[in-house]
């Protein structure tokens, strides 16, 4: 799985270059802030053999990110990113702890886009993304790293005066943990508001 993924993001950054004169390019960076995060542990026999599914909601997390994108033609393109969601306490102790996740996503992606006549803003815009994601959980100075699984996101935007970026994005990151030969299956949901700026190439 993780090879695939890896080849497939490769195989798009040595063939974007070869349209480079065809179509419009742009490197997006964003800022974000989680609001309504959540982290669920299923089959999680490791932790207590009295429940198995574990959910808790997250503290607002930060996040940064970087896109590159294509175009197409003028109603869609496709690009590629790579997102951190820094670490974030869960809102309430678990066991006398307050466990901190983070997560490493990176994915392939499609945009379409509405253009718009106005002084103000230059489109509007839906997102989806696919791809791998890693997760990261610590409590009580342990960390954890769960085995990579599929990263998914979609979302909508707006362009501001051809640069500055403004979107709402629910995604889902999901991995497998293994604590003493067991195995947990492991969901970090998020939904978060970006703030960026858009680069042209």
């Amino acid at each position: 799985m993780k090879k695939g993924l890896f080849a497939v993001l490769l195989a798009v950054a040595m063939v974007v270059p070869a349209f480079a004169a065809k179509g419009d390019m742009s490197v997006n960076a964003k800022l974000g802030l989680g609001v309504n995060n959540s982290v669920s542990l299923d089959g999680s026999d490791t932790i207590s053999p009295k429940n198995t599914y574990y959910k808790y909601d997250m503290e607002m997390p930060i996040s940064i990110g970087a896109e590159f994108f294509y175009g197409l033609m003028d109603m869609l393109s496709v690009g590629a990113g790579i997102n951190y969601n820094f670490g974030s306490d869960t809102k309430v102790n678990m066991e006398g702890s307050k466990p901190e996740a983070k997560t490493v996503n990176f994915y392939l992606a499609v945009k379409p886009e509405a253009k718009i006549e106005s002084d103000i803003f230059t489109s509007l815009y839906l997102i989806g993304q696919i791809g791998g994601s890693s997760i990261i959980a610590e409590s009580d100075g342990r960390s954890e790293t769960a085995d990579m699984g599929i990263y998914l996101g979609f979302g909508a935007g707006t362009i501001i005066k051809d640069c500055v970026i403004v979107e709402l994005l629910i995604s889902s990151a999901n991995g497998s943990l293994s604590i003493n030969g067991k195995t947990s299956d492991l969901q970090y949901t998020a939904t978060t508001i970006n703030v960026g700026y858009k680069f042209a190439l």
